[in-house]
């Protein structure tokens, strides 16, 4: 299959993952037209919409991969760099609100879920390894930069860019209209800066 039909099939199925809560009623049908190509098309390349909707997941997981390593690979500072890191997450948690409740195992996905953790299963491993890679660079730009003063243990940055990201996932679901979204970012930073000082 050619990498552009490819591509169009993994896009047209994350389109409706976004939109659907419930996996279960996606269906190829929708999938191909959402595509803008025949359903057995789709049949040609996946053996069913599970293979579809994992691989597509899998596909995603690396675009947002290679943007977090392209942000990494530009000359910023690490502040505008993190601000960036954490403005991205609060885009992709707000577009992607079903693919959070299908990975949390919502009851409505439960029937498919297993057949596609089955699939992105092998991949995830993976992912992670480069996931925390890309952390421990954003880390070290902060190291080289002065702003945190220590060399800090694996499972200390990995909590305090945790405790980051809650911020950024309790004002989404949470909203506080005295908070505006750029203070929300302000307390994230300041609780890394604070946390791993």
């Amino acid at each position: 299959m050619s990498t552009d039909k490819k591509t169009l099939i993994y896009e047209a199925v994350l389109s409706l993952v976004y939109e659907h809560n419930d996996l279960s009623r996606i269906k190829v049908a929708d999938i191909a037209e959402r595509a803008n190509i025949g359903k057995g098309t789709v049949y040609e390349y996946f053996q069913s919409k599970e293979q579809a909707i994992g691989e597509a997941l899998i596909y995603m997981y690396n675009k947002g991969l290679e943007s977090f390593a392209r942000l990494l690979g530009e000359n910023r500072g690490f502040q505008e760099t993190y601000y960036t890191f954490l403005r991205n997450f609060r885009v992709m948690l707000s577009k992607n609100r079903h693919v959070y409740n299908f990975m949390t195992m919502n009851p409505a996905n439960f029937s498919v879920h297993a057949t596609i953790q089955a699939i992105i299963h092998p991949s995830l491993k993976k992912l992670k390894k480069r996931h925390f890679e890309l952390v421990e660079k954003l880390v070290e730009r902060s190291i080289n930069e002065g702003i945190i003063k220590a060399n800090p243990q694996k499972f200390d940055w990995q909590a305090v860019i945790l405790s980051s990201l809650t911020c950024i996932y309790l004002h989404q679901q949470f909203p506080d209209d005295s908070l505006r979204d750029e203070e929300v970012l302000d307390k994230a930073y300041a609780a890394y800066v604070k946390l791993l000082n």
